[in-house]
């Protein structure tokens, strides 16, 4: 259970409500984009975001709830489209394929935005954010589960689920490890993990 203490207060019903939280969001990106996760104040929070520090307040009882929705709405839209990522896809070959494609795009967009690099390097530090990290990874591996496993015969799925929440967990810790290092060195290490990733994938019998 999570704990209290990292939820959101009220949850934004009305259009005005929505806009301040999503003000106060907009705002803890850009501090975080300066100062980093660690470096962000409420007061400065509400500063940035042009709201009364009561209203930050009245959403979000401390910073740890403010970077535990930010992760949630990160999380959730990285689903989303690695979902968009493996629509129809027609074959074992096909998911190793757009596997390759969605690891290699996952990595970049890290790279690409620092800020969700550091909020999400964020849950490694705390418990009930690991929480919502590992339960994004079971998510996620389900999906990709549900979209190979149609391929696969059944006496394997066991094995697949396993594989597919390790490939789906491990992408996690390679995009944020990518984002620190030289960009030839992060280029080689995810051909490295794409290769053995597909490789197990077509490793396992097919269906029929």
């Amino acid at each position: 259970m999570a704990d209290a203490s990292i939820e959101v207060r009220k949850r934004p019903v009305q259009a005005r409500s929505r806009a301040r939280v999503d003000a106060i969001l907009d705002a803890a990106r850009d501090i975080i984009s300066d100062v980093g996760s660690d470096g962000m104040k409420m007061n400065a929070l509400a500063q940035q975001a042009g709201v009364p520090i009561g209203t930050v307040y009245q959403f979000f009882p401390n910073k740890s709830a403010v970077i535990h929705t930010l992760v949630q709405t990160t999380l959730e839209s990285l689903s989303d489209a690695l979902r968009d990522q493996f629509k129809d896809a027609a074959s074992v070959e096909d998911v190793a394929e757009r596997m390759g494609t969605a690891i290699r795009n996952y990595c970049r967009y890290l790279c690409d935005e620092p800020v969700l690099s550091d909020i999400l390097s964020s849950t490694q530090g705390d418990r009930n954010l690991r929480d919502i990290d590992r339960q994004d990874s079971l998510r996620n591996g389900k999906m990709l589960f549900d979209v190979v496993a149609p391929f696969i015969a059944d006496t394997e799925h066991e094995a697949l689920n396993v594989m597919c929440f390790r490939v789906v967990h491990l992408t996690g810790s390679l995009a944020r490890l990518c984002s620190t290092i030289d960009s030839k060195t992060a280029t080689m290490m995810q051909d490295q993990f794409i290769k053995s990733a597909q490789h197990d994938l077509k490793s396992f019998r097919k269906a029929g």
